[in-house]
């Protein structure tokens, strides 16, 4: 039996899955070209794209997986049931959370690479004290996320762990966009990074009061697709 009261609209469920999917489908296929350019040239910044597009698609396919499968079902009243779907979706946005943390790093590795900023032979970014700060901050953001506080696992989740495990993330997006804009002067890439942490933290503050405000983490995807799509 479901509860009608909770249910979204059957169009809603309909346009959320086609969006999810078509997402999933363009990272599928990006890794793909991605692999086959460095299979067949050898180029570090193709190797690094692919497995910065697999962070980013594979890990938010942990979470939109199981989303897709519950809109398919649409919502349950049986208490059982749906602890089990907070457990898959709450385990899907952690998994999401360390991956989407990792992107950052290789993101980094990829710019310094496509400017030519990057020395081969010791694997190392020109800024390299920059990357080190970033990896620094990406491992406090990551040990954050697993604290039990989140409570990953249950819809009632502590707003106060959301804002402080998203404090390094957020501070990770400040050093990517000045790092954009000043050195390489990559204006579009820092408007869709800008874009993308101000919708993702829209839903991270208000979400939980606000449920219609999760709408932003289709703006948020969209940025995203976007970049990868630069880098092709």
């Amino acid at each position: 039996m479901t509860s009608k009261s909770k249910e979204k609209p059957l169009g809603m469920r309909i346009g959320e899955n086609v969006f999810c999917i078509g997402y999933l489908v363009f990272a599928l296929i990006s890794v793909i070209i991605f692999t086959t350019r460095t299979m067949s040239t050898g180029n570090l910044f193709f190797r690094i794209c692919a497995v910065m597009t697999l962070l980013l698609g594979g890990g938010d396919a942990f979470h939109l997986i199981p989303r897709i499968i519950f809109n398919f079902k649409g919502e349950t009243s049986d208490k059982e049931v749906q602890r089990k779907r907070d457990f898959w979706l709450g385990l899907g946005n952690l998994i999401s959370s360390i991956t989407m943390t990792v992107f950052y790093i290789f993101f980094f590795a990829a710019l310094s690479v496509k400017h030519g900023k990057y020395d081969v032979s010791s694997v190392m970014p020109e800024k390299f004290s920059l990357y080190l700060i970033l990896n620094a901050l990406a491992i406090v953001r990551i040990i954050l996320c697993l604290f039990p506080q989140n409570h990953w696992f249950s819809k009632d989740k502590e707003t106060r762990w959301g804002l402080y495990r998203n404090i390094p993330f957020v501070v990770m997006g400040v050093i990517t966009v000045v790092y954009l804009i000043i050195w390489y002067q990559e204006w579009l890439l820092a408007i869709l990074v800008t874009v993308s942490f101000v919708c993702y933290m829209i839903v991270v503050l208000g979400a939980k009061k606000k449920p219609m405000l999760g709408m932003m983490m289709i703006p948020k995807t969209i940025c995203y697709i976007w970049i990868i799509a630069l880098f092709l």
